[in-house]
């Protein structure tokens, strides 16, 4: 079964709430002023998981289902999601995403910089509706600490000395923390307690470190027709990667130590000099110990998850843990 099929049927019970959110958060969106609403309307157009929306609904499910606030939360989730996007892709200097032109690409990085600001800017009205002052600390420390991973990121771009340790802190930051947002902010909107919470929290965090080391593991493995874009991707950006990382630890003294620190330079490389190091990656343990690592955060997420009764809602969760390691895109 392919990752949209499998997704389909595990958001079945979800499916028209979750086609609210996208109505919203198309209405939400829109622009008086032509050209940033056609960026956005671009910007919109791109496929994705729907993942964290369907985190948000799921956690509240788990207890009192207010669907109400559980609304503009995601609304705005899923706004923060996209305006990081929009962003990430003017830093990197990216020019498609899932096999499509970027923001930047068709609008430049001034107007793609502006629509990520202007969906920032949405969020504050979506989140006032539902006045509850822990949503607003939650989402404002949330957002807070999705900038400080890009900026741990592009300040650990080309190093070669980057250690496992500043590896899980970067993506604890900039991508884990706002799936755990969802999950987290999903159960104080259906009033769970302070435990249950903590709880919910902590499975978003795990669900959300697996979720990038599979991604950086896609990477390696995986080619454009999969993933949307060429294998090595991150190579070719500077990014350093668990893979990569494992790669290098296992083997610290051969030839390719010299030819990656040469890519990372910045100072040349072809694409055959990628591809050999992909491969060689590839075939090593980096991958199979990096694979073992996101088992071991999916195993800590389900942990967390059975703290809750048994319930049609908590498997779809459980469900999830499975399809974020063994997705193949």
């Amino acid at each position: 079964m392919s990752d949209t099929a499998t997704l389909s049927r595990l958001f079945a019970g979800i499916q028209a709430d979750l086609d609210e959110v996208d109505r919203v958060f198309q209405e939400r969106a829109r622009s008086g002023l032509p050209i940033l609403n056609s960026a956005s309307m671009h910007a919109l157009s791109s496929p994705g998981k729907r993942l964290r929306t369907a985190l948000t609904l799921l956690s509240g499910k788990l207890k009192v289902y207010r669907f109400e606030k559980l609304l503009p939360l995601s609304v705005a989730f899923e706004m923060v999601h996209l305006a990081t996007l929009i962003h990430d892709d003017i830093v990197d200097g990216a020019h498609t995403r899932r096999g499509q032109p970027t923001v930047n690409a068709l609008w430049g990085d001034h107007i793609a910089i502006l629509l990520g600001d202007y969906y920032f800017a949405k969020t504050a009205g979506l989140i006032a509706d539902i006045e509850d002052n822990r949503i607003n600390h939650l989402f404002s420390d949330t957002v807070a600490t999705v900038c400080e991973g890009t900026i741990m990121e592009m300040l650990s771009a080309r190093r070669l000395d980057l250690t496992i340790q500043g590896y899980y802190e970067k993506i604890s930051h900039k991508t884990a923390c706002l799936i755990a947002a969802c999950c987290k902010g999903g159960a104080i909107l259906s009033e769970a307690s302070d435990e249950e919470i903590q709880h919910l929290h902590e499975y978003g965090m795990n669900l959300g470190i697996a979720f990038q080391i599979i991604d950086d593991v896609l990477d390696y493995t995986e080619d454009q027709t999969t993933i949307g874009k060429p294998a090595g991707n991150d190579l070719r950006q500077g990014l350093v990667t668990l893979p990569l990382i494992y790669a290098l630890q296992s083997q610290p003294h051969n030839g390719h130590h010299q030819q990656v620190q040469l890519l990372l330079s910045g100072e040349g490389g072809s694409e055959e000099q990628i591809r050999e190091i992909v491969e060689w990656v590839a075939r090593g343990s980096g991958i199979e110990r990096s694979i073992e690592d996101a088992y071991r955060y999916a195993a800590r997420a389900r942990e967390a998850l059975y703290h809750f009764p048994p319930s049609a809602d908590r498997d779809v969760l459980d469900e999830l843990i499975d399809f974020v390691v063994l997705r193949k895109r």
